[in-house]
């Protein structure tokens, strides 16, 4: 069926756009907003698929999404301590859902993947955030590999390259400023 598979590759094109775009945004908020706004992209392209681990990981991270924009607030705060402790309860769902959906090493790194990004969730912090929910894209980028999907594997590719580019501007960021001597100096020693 052509246009079955023109429907999956839209619906991947969908989600990769959220891949593309929620790394590039200044705020936790923002990021969360493009990733709810571009998930159901994921869920319906693995849902075609007959990909059923990697669409019921696609809906609980959506909701764990949309739990995580709901729980802004102070990283002490009341609410945020009980949301933590929602994303780790998270971690049920992945293997119950692993278990009744299996279908060999796509299931386990759909899982491993939704399991890091639980993780990820958990994090009060911007950056850690960031950090981890980037590392996801290793275990998603072997079951998008063995499942075949072209917009998927770019999703990963793209959010790898991009979690190192952060990392590596984070790190260069901390170092101290080197000192360059002065082209004015270096002139007046050899006159």
């Amino acid at each position: 069926m052509p246009g079955l598979h023109f429907v999956i590759a839209a619906c991947g094109l969908w989600g990769l756009s959220g891949s593309l775009f929620w790394s590039f945004a200044k705020t936790r908020r923002t990021m969360l907003a493009v990733l709810i706004a571009t998930q159901p992209g994921w869920i319906l392209h693995w849902g075609l698929q007959h990909d059923a681990t990697a669409a019921w990981m696609s809906v609980l991270s959506l909701l764990l999404t949309v739990l995580s924009a709901a729980i802004g607030g102070k990283p002490g705060g009341a609410l945020v301590r009980w949301g933590r402790r929602a994303f780790l309860l998270a971690l049920v769902p992945v293997v119950i859902i692993c278990a009744f959906t299996w279908n060999g090493w796509l299931s386990a790194f759909a899982s491993t993947g939704m399991a890091v990004g639980c993780l990820a969730r958990w994090q009060a912090d911007g950056s850690r955030f960031r950090r981890l929910l980037l590392a996801t894209s290793l275990p998603w980028l072997a079951h998008d590999a063995l499942g075949l999907s072209a917009p998927a594997v770019a999703s990963d590719l793209f959010s790898l390259a991009r979690g190192c580019w952060l990392e590596w501007s984070l790190r260069r960021a901390a170092l101290p400023k080197r000192t360059r001597p002065q082209l004015s100096t270096a002139r007046q020693a050899a006159a």
